[in-house]
């Protein structure tokens, strides 16, 4: 046996090795699935549950309708209000499609429950993903929805 038939087996011997390490290294990498982009502007239901507030959905609730985001709901949950929130609520509903009102009237099991009139508004919500807000709560921007929402995916 020669020099050069030492020196080419040697070069034959590592080359296969590195072969082998590369496979098991980074062949995974030919058969992982690229992260898709999550869908944009999925329909979101904004839920909004209020008792005594009136004066305060007057003044915060136009910031919610004008939100620049292409298909969303408002679902206004009146908690047994004493005041004329009811009243502010219907008002708004009448002016715009996009707004259901639940009106939650004290009941005995469920007295003074937050969680019970939430979960009356969930089940009315017509869309799967939910943005919850309080109703003396003013968003930043008009694109509040938007990226709150950028956060979601389809599942």
């Amino acid at each position: 046996m020669t020099f050069l038939d030492v020196v080419f087996y040697l070069f034959i011997f590592v080359v296969g090795i590195q072969v082998v390490f590369y496979i098991f290294f980074f062949g995974k990498f030919a058969f992982l699935k690229q992260k898709q982009e999550p869908p944009k502007n999925l329909p979101v239901s904004v839920i909004i549950c209020a008792k005594n507030e009136a004066r305060t959905l007057k003044q915060f609730l136009p910031s919610i309708i004008s939100q620049d985001y292409p298909v969303f709901e408002i679902v206004l949950i009146n908690d047994a209000s004493a005041d004329k929130t009811l009243k502010v609520m219907k008002s708004f509903e009448s002016l715009h499609d996009n707004i259901k009102v639940v009106d939650v009237k004290n009941i005995e099991a469920f007295w003074g429950n937050k969680k019970y009139a939430l979960t009356l508004g969930i089940k009315v919500a017509k869309y799967d993903h939910l943005l919850f807000t309080d109703a003396d709560c003013k968003p930043l921007s008009k694109y509040w929805i938007s990226e709150m929402s950028s956060y979601f995916n389809e599942t």
